[in-house]
């Protein structure tokens, strides 16, 4: 989801809209998962290489 349609996910949240403020959450949710997973997979990717040096 591009961040536009956060923004407008959230602007309709804030008018009261309750289906654009649970899909704000659910997509907010999605990114900080991903953005955890991608951070993991790179520490992950870190300690391998580490590993290989020496």
């Amino acid at each position: 989801m591009t961040d536009s349609k956060i923004t407008e996910l959230l602007a309709r949240a804030a008018s009261g809209d309750a289906e654009a403020a649970a899909a704000f959450v659910r997509a907010r949710a999605l990114r900080l998962y991903a953005a955890g997973h991608v951070s993991a997979s790179g520490r992950a990717a870190a300690r391998r290489m580490l590993r290989r040096a020496s």
